[in-house]
C-alpha cells in the first residue's frame, strides 16, 4: 500500500509540474497572435483571470556579448508580441501600473508564454514605479510672498528650481525620495558646489523645508496619483535595449547617422560621448549586438591631462570658464555625423583657461558693428575666461581621432547643408567653422582662416549683451542659425538668431507663460520650436513672430495652476523633418526628462502621446536621433536612437547605462 501511495504520489507531483508550466511558459493558442521563429509571445493574465492591457512585457537575457532587452506593451486584450529577438535564452516580465513587478519565466523563440502576474498590495507598492516627475507633483512650492525679492512670481521661481535640480539628476528618483530634515537635504547639497550656488540663489532655508515636508510625507505613505496606462498608438512601441557605459559613466548623447540625410550608414554603429574615464567613445553595434571603447584622444596632453580625473568632483562648472582645474580630460560632448563617415564632437583637445588662450583668436571675432574698439573688448572679455571645449572627430574610416583648435568655447553643434559646423558659446561667444576651408591634411594650418567667432558687445558700455547659447538648430528655409538662452526671465530669457549672409543677430524673447528656453529645433516649414524649464512645448512662427505653448504632459506641482507647465523639466526636443520614426514628418519628440518617456506631439493635431521606456528606471534622455536603414522596410526599416544621459547610471535599477532603439509598429502584435 504505502508503495502504491508512493508511486501515486508521484504521479500527482508530476502531472503538478506539467500543469504549471503549461500556465507559466507552455504553448497556448491565441487568436490573432502569430508567432515565427525570431519572436517569443503570449498573454499576460492576473490572478483573477483578468487580461491586463497596457503592460510592459520585457525579454532580455545576458547570453550576448551585452546585455539585451527587448520591451513590448500589451494589447486590449492582454496579449503582446516581442518581435526579432537575437538568438539567445531569454527571460520573460510584467510591469505595469498598479501591478506589482512579475516573476521572471523562461522564454524560448517561437514559444507562446502565458505571464501571470498580481496587482499590487498597497497604493505605496504600486507607487515604485512611477515616474520621477509623478512624485515631484506632491511637492508644495513656497507662496510668492515667502521668495527671494529677485523673483517676481512662483512659476519663475518654479522653472529655476526644474532646472537647477534636474539639469543633471532627476529630481523625485527614489534617492531623492529618503531625506526628511532640512539637515539631511543641506547634508546632500554640500556634496556638489553647483547644487549648493544654485540653492542659495532661490532661498536655501526655503528649498530644504519644501523638500523635507515632501519627504516626510513620502515616509509617511503619501504616494502621487497613478499615471494612465498606455493607450492607443503607445502600444506599438518596440524598444530594444543594451547596456553600454560603466556604473559611473556619463554618455551626454549618441548619433547613428547624419541628421541633414538619416538615411546614411544604414543599420550601422552607433556612437555614445562618455564625459568619464578620461573621455570615451562608446560604439554599438546593434548587428552584432556588441560594445566596445574608444579613447578620446586630444591635440596635446600637457599641463594637467589626465585619464583618471574624477568628472563629478571639483568645478567642473569653473573650469569651463576660468581653467583652474590642476588636472582636465577630454570630455566630449554631443556628436554629430557628416557625410564623410566623421563623428563630430566637442571636446577638450589641450588646457584650458587663460594662460593657454591663443591669441589668433581675436581675428576671428565679429561683433554687432566690427568697431575695432568693440574687437578688443571682445577678446579681452573672452580671453580672460579662456575656453576647455574646441572641436574634435573621429574618422571611421581610419579609426582615428582628429583635434580642432577654436578660439571660441564650444558645448553643442550642428551642421548646415553648406558644411559649417555651428556651436553656442558656452557663456561667452558663439563659433563656426567651416570644413570646406579645412585641409583635412594640414589641420593645424588650416583651421584659424576657417572659423569665425561672434561676440555681442554693446558699444556704449563695451561689456557683452546678456544672453548665453546652449543649443542651436540651423533653419532648414532660410539657413540662418538659432540658439536657446536658457534663462528664466529678463532680457535673457529668449531665442537668437545669427544671419550667416550678414552676420547679424536678432532677439525672439519668450512671453508668458515660456521660461528658460532648452532645446531648440526646426520644423521643415521653418518655424521653430523650444523644451522650456517652464514645463512647456513651444513654437514660434517666425514669419508672424506669434508665440504658442503647450503644457507638457503629467501633472502639475501641488497648489498651482494654469500659470505654470508641468513639473517635467524636458532637457532637449527633436523634430523628425524625414519622417525616420514613421509617424509623420515634422513630429516633435520632447524628451521628457523626469517622466522616464519621449513625449511625441503631432502638430497638426496639437496633441501628445506618452512613450515611456519603463526599465531600468529612471530613465533620463538628453539629445536622440532618428535613422532610416531601409525606406522600403516599414516599420522595421525606421527608428529613433537614444541612450540614458544623466548623471551616475550606477543609481539606475540596473546600474549601468543603456542605448535604445524605439520603434513604432502599426499594432502592439505587428511582426
Amino acid at each position: 500500500m504505502r508503495t502504491v501511495a508512493r508511486k501515486m504520489a508521484w504521479v500527482l507531483l508530476a502531472a503538478l509540474c506539467v500543469t504549471a508550466r503549461a500556465t507559466v511558459g507552455g504553448q497556448q493558442n491565441v487568436p490573432g497572435l502569430t508567432i515565427d521563429s525570431r519572436s517569443i509571445g503570449g498573454t499576460v493574465v492576473n490572478s483573477n483571470g483578468k487580461v491586463e492591457a497596457g503592460v510592459w512585457v520585457i525579454a532580455e537575457t545576458k547570453s550576448l556579448q551585452t546585455p539585451f532587452r527587448k520591451i513590448v506593451v500589451t494589447d486590449d486584450q492582454g496579449r503582446y508580441l516581442v518581435p526579432d529577438l537575437p538568438a539567445a535564452s531569454y527571460e520573460l516580465w510584467v510591469r505595469g501600473y498598479g501591478l506589482k513587478d512579475s516573476a521572471h519565466v523562461k522564454g524560448a523563440l517561437g514559444e507562446n508564454v502565458k505571464l501571470p502576474v498580481a496587482s499590487a498590495a498597497t497604493p505605496q507598492e504600486a507607487a515604485k514605479i512611477y515616474p520621477a516627475s509623478y512624485w515631484t507633483s506632491m511637492i508644495q512650492p513656497p507662496p510668492a510672498s515667502e521668495l527671494p525679492a529677485r523673483f517676481k512670481s512662483q512659476d519663475e521661481w518654479l522653472a529655476t528650481l526644474r532646472n537647477g535640480c534636474n539639469h543633471c539628476h532627476a529630481l523625485g528618483m527614489p534617492q531623492t525620495r529618503i531625506y526628511t530634515t532640512a539637515k539631511d537635504w543641506d547634508a546632500m547639497f554640500l556634496r556638489a558646489q553647483s547644487m549648493h550656488r544654485e540653492l542659495e540663489a532661490m532661498g536655501k532655508p526655503l528649498v530644504t523645508k519644501m523638500l523635507a515636508d515632501w519627504g516626510t510625507r513620502v515616509a509617511a505613505g503619501e504616494v502621487p496619483p497613478a499615471p494612465p496606462r498606455p493607450t492607443g498608438i503607445e502600444r506599438n512601441v518596440v524598444i530594444s535595449q543594451w547596456d553600454w557605459g560603466h556604473p559611473e559613466s556619463f554618455v551626454h548623447d549618441l548619433i547613428s547617422t547624419d541628421k541633414r540625410n538619416p538615411s546614411l550608414y544604414p543599420y550601422g554603429k552607433v556612437y555614445g560621448v562618455d564625459r568619464t574615464g578620461g573621455g570615451r567613445l562608446l560604439v554599438l553595434d546593434p548587428q552584432k549586438n556588441t560594445v566596445s571603447s574608444l579613447q578620446v584622444e586630444p591635440r596635446s596632453k600637457a599641463h594637467g591631462y589626465s585619464l583618471t580625473k574624477d568628472y563629478y568632483r571639483g568645478a567642473e562648472e569653473n573650469q569651463a570658464y576660468t581653467g583652474e582645474d590642476a588636472e582636465w580630460m577630454a570630455s566630449p560632448h554631443n556628436p554629430m555625423f557628416d557625410e564623410h563617415g566623421r563623428v563630430w564632437m566637442t571636446t577638450q583637445i589641450r588646457a584650458g583657461g587663460k594662460d593657454y588662450y591663443p591669441a589668433w583668436a581675436k581675428k576671428t571675432i565679429v561683433t554687432g558693428t566690427n568697431d575695432p574698439a568693440d574687437i578688443d573688448a571682445a577678446f579681452n572679455i573672452v580671453a580672460a575666461r579662456g575656453n576647455n571645449m574646441q572641436l574634435g572627430y573621429y574618422d571611421t574610416k581610419t579609426n582615428k581621432f582628429v583635434s580642432v583648435d577654436t578660439g571660441y568655447n564650444t558645448h553643442h553643434l550642428q551642421l548646415d547643408w553648406q558644411g559649417r559646423i555651428w556651436t553656442d558659446g558656452g557663456g561667452s561667444a558663439l563659433g563656426m567653422l567651416d570644413t570646406k576651408k579645412l585641409d583635412f591634411n594640414n589641420i593645424e594650418g588650416t583651421e584659424v582662416a576657417a572659423q569665425k567667432m561672434w561676440v555681442r558687445i554693446d558699444p556704449a558700455t563695451k561689456k557683452m549683451l546678456p544672453g548665453t547659447g546652449y543649443g542651436e538648430a540651423v533653419s532648414p528655409v532660410d539657413g540662418t542659425v538659432w540658439y536657446s538662452s536658457p534663462q528664466v526671465s529678463g532680457p535673457a530669457n529668449k531665442l537668437y538668431m545669427v544671419d550667416p549672409k550678414t552676420d547679424k543677430i536678432k532677439d525672439y524673447p519668450l512671453p508668458a507663460p515660456g521660461r528658460f528656453p532648452h532645446g531648440i529645433d526646426f520644423s521643415s516649414d521653418g518655424n521653430v520650436w523650444t523644451s522650456t524649464g517652464s514645463g512647456h512645448l513651444g513654437r514660434l512662427d517666425v514669419k508672424t513672430g506669434q508665440w504658442k505653448f503647450w503644457d507638457n504632459p503629467g501633472l502639475k506641482f501641488k497648489g498651482t495652476g494654469a500659470e505654470t507647465g508641468t513639473t517635467d523639466f524636458p532637457y532637449y526636443l527633436w523634430i523628425d523633418q524625414f519622417n525616420a520614426s514613421g509617424l509623420g514628418k515634422d513630429t516633435v519628440f520632447v524628451t521628457g526628462t523626469t517622466s522616464d518617456a519621449m513625449f511625441i506631439f503631432d502638430p497638426k493635431k496639437e496633441t501628445f502621446q506618452v512613450f515611456r521606456v519603463p526599465y531600468p528606471m529612471p530613465y533620463y534622455a538628453r539629445g536622440l536621433d532618428g535613422r532610416i536603414d531601409d525606406p522600403n522596410a516599414g516599420w522595421k526599416g525606421r527608428g529613433l536612437w537614444m541612450t540614458y544621459s544623466s548623471y551616475l547610471p550606477r543609481f539606475t535599477e540596473t546600474r549601468t547605462g543603456t542605448v535604445n532603439h524605439m520603434q513604432i509598429r502599426p499594432n502592439p502584435l505587428a511582426n
